[in-house]
């Protein structure tokens, strides 16, 4: 009973009606809730994402971006009632200014056709499955891998570690470089007095470690003398690899090939001193 009379006391008016302070506590209140729901729901999409039914999973990449985007758009729903229920509180028509304000309004009145655009494009970038996150791609001239995707924007990280948000608006060639086969190349520089035959042959016999290999989707092939310089040649070695491993390969390869270039005192082009 004092808690109600409490209320009574000091939360409402004498017509029974809620004063500012009991209308700022309800407010308080609904916001609270919004953020309780709102943290409830990214907490069960973060356990299922890191279950290890979910990322043994082949469509793992794509299904967190999904996921992720489903937490936003329902963050952003969630607030959105919370806000509408506060402005009913203090006293404003809601329905009034949703229907003033609809979404045909905006565009014109608010310059909202850019963000859309980006919210359709990025719809249309989930179920054509352009890119995820996790995938190495180019957009824009900008190339790195996908940090996140959101309502109306994708963010890259580039090999430079800087961040680039890009409207999803302004999306509209994709170069995936996660997608089916990837290809490890790695050019060898070879000195003039080298017999390209005894280097080839060197090569042929020692490369066969990749082999086996799980990431490895085909033997490894030797192009022969793809290029000649003015103090030797250049040859080319390739493997067909899985998307996303090519850039692991290519440090073995050339790991590898120092190796051998050292084992069997094979020389590098001779440097051009300028003076």
């Amino acid at each position: 009973m004092r808690y109600f009379s409490f209320i009574s006391q000091y939360l409402k008016k004498d017509s029974g009606e809620l004063n500012i302070f009991g209308k700022i506590l309800i407010i308080g209140i609904v916001f609270l809730f919004a953020v309780i729901v709102s943290k409830c729901i990214s907490f069960i999409i973060e356990k299922n994402l890191s279950s290890k039914e979910a990322k043994k999973r082949n469509s793992y990449t794509r299904i967190v971006t999904i996921m992720n985007l489903a937490n936003k758009v329902t963050k952003v729903i969630i607030f959105f009632f919370a806000l509408t229920l506060s402005m009913d509180l203090v006293g404003l028509n809601t329905s009034s200014i949703i229907a003033a304000f609809g979404v045909g309004s905006l565009a014109i009145s608010f310059g909202a056709q850019s963000l859309i655009k980006d919210v359709i494009n990025g719809f249309f970038i989930i179920i054509e499955d352009q890119y995820r996150v996790g995938d190495l791609v180019e957009i824009l001239k900008y190339e790195g891998y996908v940090e996140d995707f959101g309502i109306r924007s994708t963010t890259l990280r580039d090999f430079n570690g800087e961040v680039h948000i890009i409207p999803n608006g302004k999306i509209e060639i994709v170069t995936n470089r996660q997608k089916g086969v990837a290809r490890a190349k790695v050019v060898i520089p070879v000195n003039i007095s080298e017999s390209p035959k005894r280097v080839i042959d060197i090569l042929s016999r020692e490369i066969v470690f990749l082999e086996g290999d799980s990431r490895i989707l085909s033997a490894p092939r030797i192009w022969g003398v793809t290029n000649n310089t003015d103090r030797g040649y250049e040859i080319t070695v390739s493997v067909n690899t899985k998307s996303g491993e090519q850039f692991n390969v290519e440090y073995e390869l050339r790991e590898k090939i120092v190796e051998l270039f050292i084992e069997n005192n094979i020389e590098l082009p001779e440097m051009k001193i300028r003076r």
